[in-house]
């Protein structure tokens, strides 16, 4: 093993590792009280899960409640004023959209991007993009005092008074051998491939299934009886439907990954992670397929996107 190129040291006094909400908030709010503050994230923008992985949606806002009719209530404020504010400002956001008991607001990933490239310039963080931690630098047996990582420029060594953890998947806290946990006994939630279809009439979709993006029983009964009638492979019948702030397109939380040996599939593990990867977008077609031929409004409907992972 042999990587003569140089070594880059950079030191901080925050070290945040991984650019999705809950990096971007820490990175951001530190960044304003003074420190110095480094942001490494393995993507080329930030966003995680909700961008990345094409969630689509900014959950916990609201209440949850029993009516049907209830109007949204927020309950969570803060940082994320501020988020919503300026997607708002670029036209970002869903007003509230319907979720089953509760209310979420649906974004354009795009526009995600670049709001939080702004908040970081602004506050003064330094990000580095596409870079991904390769080991830990422990100070002693219980402080990660800061990371090796490596992009195309070669390793990157950086040490901080305080290193966060906002890699999604506890990366770092496994690395350095502290106590980890994972689902329960170790089974996880199956992997979701999220996508996005454009040529929607929206307006005659939401006229025939409603203001809810928790489809109904007859769609559910439906996509039962199609994939029992072997017409098509659609092994979640449950699925979501968010109109989303651009024209003509819903998010679709839909898909559900089980591999070739019926396990829920863990993506922590490089091979489940693959294999959900590729049946993930075999299943996004079906569902696709099934929307133009079944739902109304979606007759023209076509796959404009589908989560990086």
């Amino acid at each position: 093993m042999l990587d003569l190129r140089p070594i880059t040291d950079i030191h901080a006094d925050l070290l945040v590792v991984g650019g999705g909400a809950a990096g971007m908030a820490a990175a951001v709010t530190a960044a304003r009280r003074g420190l110095k503050v480094i942001l490494l994230e393995r993507y080329g923008f930030c966003g995680g899960g909700a961008v990345a992985g094409l969630s689509g949606t900014v959950c916990g806002l609201f209440e949850a409640h029993q009516s049907d009719t209830a109007p949204p209530k927020r309950l969570v404020f803060g940082f994320v004023d501020e988020f919503i504010e300026r997607m708002n400002a670029k036209n970002g956001l869903t007003p509230p959209v319907r979720y089953g008991k509760t209310f979420t607001l649906v974004h354009d990933p795009l526009v995600w991007r670049g709001v939080a490239d702004d908040l970081l310039r602004d506050a003064g963080v330094h990000v580095v993009y596409h870079t991904m931690v390769t080991d830990v630098l422990m100070d002693g047996d219980e402080r990660i005092a800061g990371v090796v990582a490596y992009n195309k420029q070669g390793k990157l060594r950086v040490t901080a008074e305080v290193t966060i953890d906002a890699s999604g998947d506890g990366d770092l806290a496994a690395m350095s051998g502290l106590d980890t946990f994972m689902g329960v006994d170790g089974v996880v939630q199956n992997p979701t491939m999220m996508f996005r279809i454009q040529g929607v009439d929206v307006q005659r979709f939401l006229a025939r299934y409603g203001e809810d993006s928790v489809l109904g029983a007859d769609v559910s009964e439906a996509i039962r009886q199609s994939n029992t009638s072997g017409s098509y492979v659609l092994p979640r019948a449950k699925i979501f439907l968010f109109p989303t702030p651009r024209p003509n397109e819903l998010l679709c939380n839909c898909t559900r990954i089980i591999g070739r040996d019926g396990r829920e599939l863990n993506p922590v593990f490089a091979a489940d992670f693959t294999e959900a990867e590729i049946e993930g977008r075999k299943q996004v077609q079906e569902y696709a397929r099934f929307f133009r031929d079944q739902l109304t409004g979606c007759e023209n409907a076509f796959v404009n996107d589908t989560g990086v992972q």
